[in-house]
């Protein structure tokens, strides 16, 4: 499996596999989970699908089998917007990411078990890393939390958790670091990223967000006058 990079600039490289993103998506949020009611195209596409928005996408011998969606906590998403009852505290910070949208494709649920998902994690913390986020999360499934503390993820839950369908769901963030990595890899048995950026591919969040976290983040760094 190779996990591509796909933004605003260029998902032109990835119309088909972009499609099947969004088919894939509507399969598990509308059909299986009944987030929302069915869309007339059959693809699941919300008002946070926007030009923020950036898609990293599981593509194996051709086909889509994996994927999820992050957008900057310092504009609209999920969390702010849908689920805000649920928080104790709301994130808002450009080098901060919403996690959302996440699915494996229904065949390979079982059968990919443990490696696949620890595989694509890692290619999640290699572009984080690579971005400068520092933290990524947001509504999230609990039953996946154990598996990240396995991974040796700092995970910190920010809510409190709500029963949607079936399963429960909470406000839940992770810290981004090179261990964090390395402990994906590991479960994934994976010795090199698996992260592919292909044609022009934006930076994450909106450029004045990240200029403004980065001159507070120097004038705390800089020692005052005396």
């Amino acid at each position: 499996m190779e996990v591509h990079v796909v933004t605003a600039d260029n998902q032109g490289l990835y119309g088909a596999e972009l499609d099947r993103f969004f088919v894939e998506r509507h399969r598990i949020y509308v059909e299986e989970l009944h987030w929302r009611d069915p869309s007339p195209d059959g693809r699941e596409i919300d008002q946070f699908d926007t030009n923020e928005a950036v898609y990293l996408i599981g593509i194996e011998n051709g086909r889509v089998i994996t994927g999820s969606r992050f957008l900057p906590t310092s504009r609209p998403h999920l969390l702010s917007e849908v689920f805000p009852h649920l928080c104790d505290k709301m994130i808002c910070d450009p080098m901060v990411a919403e996690w959302t949208r996440g699915f494996i494709v229904e065949d390979r649920r079982e059968r990919a078990g443990v490696k696949l998902k620890a595989a694509f994690c890692a290619a999640v913390m290699d572009y984080c890393l690579e971005e400068g986020i520092t933290r990524i999360g947001g509504i999230q499934e609990v039953g996946w939390l154990a598996l990240w503390e396995r991974f040796g993820w700092n995970v910190e839950i920010t809510g409190r958790r709500e029963l949607f369908g079936k399963k429960w769901w909470v406000p839940a963030y992770f810290d981004v670091s090179e261990g964090a990595a390395a402990g994906a890899r590991r479960y994934a048995r994976l010795n090199h990223s698996i992260l592919v950026k292909r044609g022009s591919i934006r930076r994450f969040g909106p450029e004045c967000d990240r200029d403004e976290y980065w001159a507070a983040a120097a004038t705390q760094l800089t020692p005052a006058a005396a």
